[in-house]
């Protein structure tokens, strides 16, 4: 299910790659936490996002807090065009749709939405979905972290 409000994950501390700035595509509200795709023009959309405003090119990370891009944002843009998003990499415990197994250690995980992840690339009857990460364990409470370089 999609993001409604702000989120946090269970975090493990990993060197990752470097982060770059974005511009949340018009039409789109990110919460911290939600899975950001980045489109080839270089903005951010969501997973869910039916009409991306390019082609969707990859995951890029987590969004580092809540930007409204929406018509009914209401928000006046910062001095030089709008705020800049900062997706971040590292390993977080996802959401899963069905719990994974230490069988399943490595394998891609896949975005369904911006707040839940799949072993499942293709869905019965949809669409491919991108590659968050991989998994990279479990903590001992069970939780699947998922590593997003």
């Amino acid at each position: 299910m999609p993001l409604t409000s702000d989120s946090s994950y269970l975090e493990k501390r990993v060197p990752h790659g470097p982060e770059f700035p974005h511009v949340v595509a018009a039409g789109v509200k990110t919460f911290r936490g939600s899975i950001c795709l980045v489109c080839q023009d270089g903005t951010i959309v969501l997973p869910q996002t039916e009409n991306p405003p390019s082609p969707v090119v990859a995951v890029v990370g987590l969004a580092d807090r809540q930007l409204d891009a929406t018509a009914t944002a209401g928000l006046a843009p910062a001095v030089g065009g709008e705020p800049p998003l900062w997706p971040k990499k590292g390993c977080w415990a996802l959401p899963f749709d069905t719990a994974p197994t230490w069988a399943d250690y490595g394998k891609p995980a896949y975005a369904v939405d911006d707040a839940q992840v799949s072993l499942t690339e293709t869905p019965s009857g949809g669409s491919a979905r991108l590659p968050v990460g991989t998994i990279a364990g479990f903590d001992e409470a069970g939780n699947a972290f998922v590593l997003i370089a």
